[in-house]
C-alpha cells in the first residue's frame, strides 16, 4: 500500500515523472537535464533539481556523494527500484 502511496506522489506532477523514470542510472542533474530537454538552460536544470529534492525527500532516489557542492550524483534507492518497476508495469 505504502509504494501505491509513493507511485501516487512521482504521477502527481510531470516534470517529477519524467526525472525518476530517466534516473534509470547514476547521474547528475545537468545530464538528466539534457536526456529529458534536449538541452542545458537555467530552467530546466531548476526543474530538474526540484524534481531530485522532492524525490529525494520521499526516499525514492538519494545522492551519492552528498558532500560535493557540485557534480552530485543521483540514483534510485531500493524502494525507488520497487517503485520504477511497478510504474512500469502499470
Amino acid at each position: 500500500m505504502k509504494l501505491l502511496n509513493d507511485i501516487a506522489f512521482i504521477k502527481r506532477a510531470k516534470n517529477r515523472i519524467k526525472v525518476f523514470k530517466e534516473l534509470g542510472s547514476t547521474l547528475m542533474p545537468s545530464e538528466l537535464v539534457i536526456k529529458i530537454y534536449g538541452k542545458n538552460s537555467n530552467t530546466y536544470f531548476n526543474i530538474v533539481s526540484r524534481a531530485l529534492s522532492e524525490l529525494a525527500n520521499a526516499k525514492l532516489v538519494k545522492v551519492v556523494n552528498p558532500k560535493s557542492r557540485t557534480g552530485r550524483l543521483y540514483t534510485l534507492t531500493n524502494k525507488g527500484k520497487k517503485a520504477l518497476n511497478l510504474l512500469k508495469n502499470l
